[in-house]
């Protein structure tokens, strides 16, 4: 079923039209005792016409006589639904005052468009594609490039349920109502929803680290929340007039956040300007954050350089500490002529040392931190400090009281691992745990 042929005195055809878009009449060529002088314009075969209602329609096509060859333009209009939209395209583009010609093709056969509707003017051509059969996206992209490579606008529009193409050119998904009702735009068309903090110069609408600037610290301009929801279903009849009238434009979504970005949707000025406010609004956030970070970035890299200094430093610590439990106990066994019991990590009464009790009473300390022992000179001063070498001895000297007994025990130290360790050691804590019990972080 075809909706155009070639006459042999009146050239090109259009059943669909009354006066069959010659001035002529249908009857003038249905069921005359002569058969009419009608034929393909694909394979050239003899087509005569065909009059039939369904449902709501009024039925004018053109068949293919008997032992028709294999012909393009037959096997193009193949399918009820795809007659009817191509049918209701037509309508609705001639109905908004523009001109539309069934199977119009390119000069150089590189397209051929279901329904091109050219504007009274002459200035704009709209290819209206009624895609019914599955096809892919590379190919429904490269026919798409081919018409606008000929300055030709096209919109694609499909029934089929799911059609992976649909987000990636200018496309609709269409329905028929089962009750006759008219077709429908059911998704494809999306309307922008802004959303703004109530202050635009302060944004509260997430702390999360990727909404406020990836650590930056200070208040950030609000770079908008708004989001591109599909548009409620709606005329199709009133979607080829919009497309007519210039009034939807296709348009790559560029609003990010929500999923939508890069996808292909037709949309009205007013959204476009509405996405174009929040675009401005997000490069003017980014902006404020560079400047930020370009002012931050630099203290921040100090403090974490600081920072991962300190972990050493407790990491080097932990490790004399432990090296030196076993020859602390023989040195105070030798010492004292007993064994003594060693706690099993440094704690802040300790300057953060392990302390060692003989007897249950507090003996020596391994390690103590330097830094600290002066503001408990007056209770470590009965004990006996141990050192790992004699540059802790001294550090620990200096701040011990006068005449404080300071030992050093040299062993051979553990290599320090190249990250803290997560397992527990034996009989102790793990290396991360000691460090948060160092800085207090397990008390919090």
């Amino acid at each position: 079923m075809v909706f155009v042929g070639v006459h042999g005195e009146w050239g090109r055809i259009d059943v669909t039209q009354a006066d069959l878009g010659c001035g002529q009449d249908r009857n003038s060529i249905y069921k005359t005792k002569l058969p009419a002088p009608l034929t393909c314009y694909e394979c050239r075969w003899r087509l005569h016409l065909v009059h039939k209602t369904h449902g709501a329609y009024d039925l004018w096509f053109l068949r293919h006589a008997n032992k028709a060859p294999h012909c393009a333009a037959k096997t193009a209009g193949e399918g009820m639904a795809h007659h009817l939209l191509k049918l209701d395209l037509a309508h609705h583009a001639r109905a908004a005052g523009w001109r539309a010609e069934y199977e119009a093709a390119a000069p150089d056969g590189s397209w051929r468009a279901d329904v091109m509707a050219t504007s009274p003017d002459g200035t704009r051509c709209v290819a209206l594609e009624a895609q019914m059969a599955a096809i892919s996206v590379t190919d429904i992209e490269a026919r798409t490039d081919r018409y606008r490579s000929d300055g030709v606008e096209v919109c694609w529009f499909t029934d089929r349920k799911t059609a992976p193409w649909l987000d990636n050119v200018p496309a609709v998904q269409i329905a028929r109502p089962d009750d006759g009702g008219p077709v429908q735009v059911t998704a494809g068309a999306a309307q922008f929803i802004p959303e703004w903090c109530e202050d635009r110069a302060d944004c509260g609408w997430c702390e999360c680290e990727s909404c406020t600037g990836a650590g930056v610290d200070g208040t950030l301009p609000c770079g908008g929340h708004g989001k591109w929801p599909t548009a409620a279903p709606f005329l199709l009849e009133r979607f080829v007039a919009a497309i007519c009238a210039n009034t939807t434009r296709p348009h790559r979504l560029r609003a990010k956040g929500w999923g939508d970005d890069g996808k292909w949707r037709w949309v009205t000025r007013a959204y476009f300007e509405l996405e174009e406010e929040q675009i401005e609004a997000t490069a003017r956030r980014r902006q404020v954050i560079e400047r930020l970070l370009a002012v931050q970035r630099p203290k921040q890299e100090r403090q974490q350089a600081a920072d991962r200094d300190h972990l050493a430093a407790i990491e080097a610590l932990l490790r004399r500490q432990r090296a030196l439990v076993k020859p602390v106990v023989e040195f105070i066994y030798h010492d004292a002529g007993t064994y003594p019991t060693v706690a099993q990590d440094g704690t802040p009464e300790f300057a953060m040392g392990v302390p060692v009790y003989v007897n249950g009473t507090p003996y020596a300390v391994i390690c103590p931190v330097a830094g600290r022992i002066s503001a408990l000179r007056n209770r470590l001063a009965p004990l006996v400090l141990f050192a790992a070498s004699e540059k802790e001895r001294g550090r620990i000297a200096a701040q011990a009281a006068p005449g404080q007994r300071v030992e050093v025990i040299a062993v051979e130290l553990p290599a320090s691992p190249a990250v803290v360790p997560s397992q527990r050691e034996q009989g102790g804590l793990t290396i991360k745990q000691a460090v948060n019990r160092m800085l207090g972080l397990d008390r919090m």
